[in-house]
């Protein structure tokens, strides 16, 4: 039996990053499928490369096929899409253990997936660790969104991961959580 291998992310793999979270996305599952998780937004590849680059990343593979992924980045705000941009306007208005999101070096945390074959395996929670260990030191906290539909990523988010929810925001007729979690 192969394992799973968890792996910082390279621009080999951004193609099939973003292949994958393209099967995920919102308007491409039926509403039961939804009801397992989904991604918003579309995917670009030019996008992910930035993303990918600019904070470490976390692949799985099995048999050689990219099967999860954890996308961190820190960009200038200004590379980040409009949805992004409307969260970060939040920021000075929402604390965090008593101190402004604003205070912190953070990073942003997703898209983050796992294919629904390879769901159940403790995936997504070897990858979250792997980002906390490898993000260490570097950032100060991890922020998220997660849309207010998406019940399934949030209740793992925040009861399997320990994730906080600190705030929401709404872009485009859509509402967010807005988590945040340490990374020290």
């Amino acid at each position: 039996m192969q394992e799973y291998l968890i792996r910082e992310a390279t621009e080999s793999d951004l193609a099939e990053i973003t292949a994958l979270a393209n099967c995920y996305v919102y308007d491409k599952l039926s509403a039961p499928e939804r009801g397992d998780g989904f991604l918003t937004g579309r995917f670009e590849l030019n996008a992910m490369r930035k993303m990918v680059t600019s904070a470490n990343s976390l692949v799985t593979i099995y048999q050689q096929q990219l099967v999860g992924f954890v996308i961190n980045s820190k960009l200038p705000h200004q590379d980040y899409p409009p949805l992004i941009q409307a969260m970060a306007q939040k920021f000075p208005a929402i604390n965090y253990q008593n101190k402004p999101l604003t205070s912190y070096n953070y990073f942003y945390y997703g898209p983050v997936l796992v294919s629904k074959p390879h769901r159940g395996q403790g995936l997504l929670s070897r990858m979250f660790g792997q980002t906390q260990k490898l993000l260490c030191g570097k950032y100060d906290i991890g922020v998220a969104f997660i849309h207010t539909q998406n019940q399934n990523s949030l209740h793992i988010h925040t009861h399997n991961l320990g994730m906080e929810v600190v705030g929401q925001f709404s872009f485009d007729e859509n509402n967010y959580h807005i988590l945040v979690f340490p990374v020290g």
